[in-house]
């Protein structure tokens, strides 16, 4: 296997531009729902829950079970 031939400082600016896992999960949600980053932001923050089939596309895209990414108050 042949190794990359790249300068550090070439390689570092495409690290730069790379998203971070955080900036990644919710570009996949936005992806996902079609909805904006402003949205997203609130959904984590929990000021706002998605509709339930929102809650439904986020849980397939995400592998998780949607009561758990949006819990009631009754079960957090």
């Amino acid at each position: 296997m042949d190794k990359r031939k790249i300068s550090l400082a070439d390689l570092y600016k495409e690290k730069m531009q790379q998203l971070s896992p955080g900036r990644q999960l919710i570009q996949d949600i936005m992806d996902a729902t079609g909805r904006s980053e402003v949205t997203v932001r609130l959904w984590i923050s929990g000021k706002f829950k998605p509709e339930p089939i929102i809650q439904n596309i986020i849980a397939d895209t995400l592998g998780v079970d949607a009561a758990s990414l949006f819990p009631t108050n009754e079960h957090q």
